[in-house]
């Protein structure tokens, strides 16, 4: 527990600021700790398929760097395609280069079963698994932090990367910190045992209640949402609530998939770079589901806003 709360803080100390702080250095040092992190996730996720395989040595060094190029292009894209009524073609065109090097990445990832001796379709395929969920989800969501300020509804909604990132991290940690401080104390009932054997429904159900009311409350106090009169409070609440539980059930179920992944290659943690917490993917598994989904969730909001 010492360890794990440590390495937490350290996390936090580093990531707090660059994600705060309104100025181009943390900006820039946000993206290369994003680069880091997609990197070394989706190296974690080939070396853990290399256990059953020695061909993939050359997919641990190329799927990793395509995932950093992603999540680069990612950031840059959200950051210089913030989308203005006027600017919808441009903010299309950044995205396109995107999918364009995706795709790419893609094609270059199959046709490797061409040159690389005693290759697998299934690791191929799990090869472009990685690249999707360590690059280009992953790149996705830590984009968010360089959302451009957009209001909705003459100013009750407003939106920006540093609001939005605060607000889904705070909904992740609260609900991973919750259920496992209270599913370790009280959890009995199994949620997932053939997923994974320690989380307790217990314990869920308190990440889930304590997910709603952090983030909720994140809302208001980010002044994310505005409302000025009593029906657009009590609209505001019950809307918050809704987008809060939905969010805490999807960090709840990205940390099942990870777990169900892990689960399928027999290993506890994906690795050990984060003493107490495990690897990339131990750590930010609840947030790249999450944050994907959020995500789409503010982009369709911002498309709305505009009328598109």
């Amino acid at each position: 527990m010492k360890q794990r709360t440590i390495t937490a803080l350290f996390l936090i100390a580093i990531l707090v600021p660059l994600v705060l702080i309104d100025h181009v250095i943390a900006e820039y040092g946000f993206i290369i700790i994003g680069v880091f992190l997609s990197t070394f996730g989706t190296y974690e996720l080939i070396n853990m398929m290399e256990k059953e395989s020695n061909s993939l040595k050359i997919f641990k060094i190329i799927v990793p760097v395509f995932s950093g190029i992603l999540t680069i292009l990612a950031c840059l894209a959200t950051k210089k395609g913030n989308m203005d009524i006027d600017l919808l073609n441009e903010y299309f065109i950044y995205h396109f280069y995107v999918i364009i090097a995706y795709i790419l990445f893609v094609a270059i990832i199959l046709g490797a079963i061409i040159f690389v001796k005693n290759t697998t379709t299934k690791e191929l395929f799990g090869c472009v698994a990685s690249l999707t969920y360590a690059g280009l989800l992953f790149g996705y969501v830590l984009s968010i932090r360089f959302l451009d300020p957009i209001e909705i509804n003459k100013g009750i909604i407003e939106l920006n990367g540093i609001k939005s990132f605060s607000y889904i991290y705070l909904v992740v940690i609260a609900n991973d910190l919750f259920a496992y401080l209270i599913g370790c104390k009280w959890g009995k009932k199994k949620l997932c045992p053939d997923i994974s054997p320690k989380k307790s429904v217990e314990g869920a159900v308190a990440g889930l209640v304590a997910g709603t009311i952090i983030g909720t409350a994140t809302l208001f106090n980010a002044n994310i949402v505005n409302p000025s009169g009593t029906k657009e409070i009590i609209i505001a609440i019950v809307l918050g609530v809704i987008l809060s539980i939905f969010l805490s059930i999807t960090v709840q179920v990205g940390d099942l998939i990870a777990s169900k992944i892990k689960r399928g290659y027999q290993i506890k943690d994906y690795s050990n770079i984060f003493p107490g917490h495990g690897g990339v993917l131990d750590r930010f598994d609840s947030l790249i589901y999450a944050g994907i989904w959020f995500y789409i969730i503010i982009q369709l909001f911002e498309i709305l806003s505009i009328g598109f």
